[in-house]
């Protein structure tokens, strides 16, 4: 059977994600309703928003070593990777790999819209019951 996430349905915030500054508009779609280890979302951060520096590795209790896909989809954007800054504009993606240490900040005059595809760690994953 079909599913269809509607514009606007199941949008949450992350504050200060990371540190970040403000607030950033998540919608996640399809959550545990196909057989694939990932989270698809479109996140939304505003003028002078940002996720903050962070990796993901196995320390990480929730997510554990998990890649993350940034695709621009509307605005501009800097993110920076294990020291490494680049501009980013729409079309522009973006692949942070388990342990890399990146950030994103929308340095645009309009709200930044970026599609978010991550792999994140589940308890089997790690071995746990």
């Amino acid at each position: 059977m079909a599913q269809v996430v509607r514009a606007g349905e199941g949008v949450f915030l992350y504050e200060e994600l990371h540190d970040g500054i403000g607030k950033i508009s998540v919608q996640r779609y399809f959550q545990g309703a196909h057989p694939w280890k990932m989270d698809l979302e479109i996140w939304e951060l505003p003028v002078g928003a940002s996720e903050g520096a962070h990796s993901h590795d196995e320390s990480e209790p929730e997510y554990g070593a998990m890649s993350e896909v940034y695709l621009l989809i509307e605005g501009s954007a800097r993110m920076t990777m294990d020291g490494v800054t680049v501009e980013l504009g729409p079309g522009d993606a973006v692949l942070a790999a388990p342990g890399v240490y990146h950030d994103l900040t929308n340095t645009g005059s309009i709200p930044l819209r970026v599609l978010v595809i991550t792999d994140p760690a589940t308890p089997d994953d790690h071995g746990a019951a």
